[in-house]
């Protein structure tokens, strides 16, 4: 009971933290738009430490939980062997949240990361030097949203959305205390971050703040959505609730390997500047996880 309030309170927080990260830009781009470039550092470095916070969520705290699930389910159905199940669904989902974006950039030619820190770039000036992707946007400012042209928030809702649900998932699954409390660290700083992004793009379209509140409100409601998800199918004190907890814990590790090593640490070690600070802060946000999960939540 007690673990359920702990979900309960961290899903709020999340929620609270998801919608101010996407109105907060909006509220200052409407008074100030060069204020965009001058936090793109810090916000870089914090997606370099959230990658690192990441990268510990996968392999310490996601990975041996799953194996747990596993171990716990085949033991009742008493089966026994030596096959990584565990590892093969986290590639499994891996593998889905790839096919899913790529069937998404199939059809819309978007730049993959939803953590697109390009966003920031008041200027609208292109992507860094030195990179040669076919994502890679032409030096000419972009023509202006029509009514008729989807606005350019639309894909980074739908990836932040989709990506969300899993996270709330793997909160909602997770039965270990001393797991959670570094999960809800993981998710929050993406998340926040992510948010962040999202709310640039939307004040970029010149989106009312009414309208940015009203779409912040429902990508936030994303997580406590997964969350709810998970503990419904974690209360269900049956084998066919065990067996489907494993599934989608594992599923949604696979969610958190892509996005740590796809949204985040691809887009970020790809610019030039500040290679090795962005390395450190990246051993930082691993090291600070690791080192959480020592405290028993």
């Amino acid at each position: 009971m007690e673990l359920l309030w702990v979900k309960l309170a961290g899903m709020l927080g999340l929620f609270g933290l998801m919608l101010a990260g996407v109105l907060l830009p909006v509220r200052l781009l409407l008074v100030d738009r060069d204020k965009a470039h001058r936090y793109r550092r810090p916000l870089s470095l914090c997606n370099a430490f959230g990658g690192g916070v990441f990268l510990a969520t996968c392999f310490n705290a996601l990975l041996p939980a799953v194996r747990s699930k596993v171990s716990e389910v085949m033991s009742s159905l008493q089966m026994a062997g030596d096959y990584p199940v565990a590892e093969t669904m986290m590639m499994l989902g891996f593998f889905l949240t790839v096919f899913v974006e790529q069937t998404v950039l199939t059809f819309r030619k978007e730049r993959p990361s939803f953590i697109n820190l390009e966003t920031f770039n008041a200027g609208g000036g292109g992507s860094e030097a030195g990179s040669d992707s076919e994502y890679d946007t032409p030096s000419s400012p972009a023509p202006p949203l029509t009514a008729t042209a989807t606005p350019t928030w639309t894909p980074l809702v739908l990836a932040l959305s989709a990506h969300s649900v899993f996270e709330g998932l793997a909160l909602g699954l997770q039965d270990r205390g001393d797991k959670l409390g570094g999960l809800f660290l993981g998710v929050a700083v993406h998340e926040t971050l992510a948010a962040v992004a999202l709310g640039v793009s939307v004040a970029k379209a010149s989106l009312p703040m009414r309208d940015a509140a009203k779409l912040g409100a429902t990508v936030s409601a994303m997580i406590p959505l997964g969350v709810v998800v998970g503990v419904s199918i974690e209360s269900a004190q049956t084998l066919a609730g065990s067996v489907v907890s494993a599934v989608l814990q594992g599923l949604a590790a696979g969610t958190f390997l892509f996005v740590t090593f796809f949204e985040i640490l691809a887009p970020e070690l790809e610019e030039k500047e500040d290679r090795l600070l962005k390395v450190l802060f990246l051993v930082l946000g691993y090291g600070t996880l690791a080192a959480l999960m020592l405290i028993q939540w």
